[in-house]
């Protein structure tokens, strides 16, 4: 759970007529030349100034995790027929369920590796025992190998899958 968006509403950005719309609106007949610098530090200070003078108009909720339970702490005069909330949220998919997830190319070569790495860590103690037919154990060749394969998985995960970090410049 991390959002609630839809119920807060006031007379900066609530309809035709609010501020922010009409700023937008005078802004635009000049598409081109527009400076989104400027726009958006009017927003930011239309913002401020609405979490200043209206201070009840920010939606406060909770989430139970255990109970899997939404509370939307607002009055009744905030609720309407014709308002919509849209929550944005993450789940937990069952395994049982959506049997898929382990499906997923990088949980099958992420599990190998450590699976790889564990078997090279368990045979660094018999390091240089020569098999039957001449093969020689090598279990610290495994394990370096395992390492290099986790460490290039781990590095591909945080930049094809991670998110960057919002760093705000001002």
């Amino acid at each position: 759970m991390t959002k609630v968006f839809g119920l807060a509403s006031n007379a900066i950005r609530n309809n035709l007529f609010g501020i922010e719309y009409q700023i937008f609106l005078n802004d635009l007949y000049a598409v081109g030349s527009l400076d989104f610098l400027n726009y958006y530090m009017v927003k930011t200070w239309m913002e401020t100034m609405d979490m200043v003078l209206n201070n009840g108009a920010f939606v406060q909720f909770r989430f139970n995790m255990r109970q899997d339970r939404l509370y939307i702490d607002v009055g009744k005069d905030m609720l309407d027929e014709d308002v919509h909330v849209i929550v944005e949220c993450h789940r937990a998919l069952d395994p049982d369920t959506y049997t898929q997830v382990y499906s997923d190319i990088f949980l099958k070569k992420y599990a190998t590796a450590l699976i790889k790495r564990q078997w090279g860590q368990n045979l660094i103690k018999f390091n240089g025992i020569q098999l039957p037919g001449g093969v020689a154990i090598n279990g610290r060749e495994i394990f370096e190998d395992a390492q290099k394969e986790i460490a290039e998985i781990e590095e591909k995960s945080f930049s094809t899958y991670e998110l960057p970090p919002f760093d705000m410049i001002g």
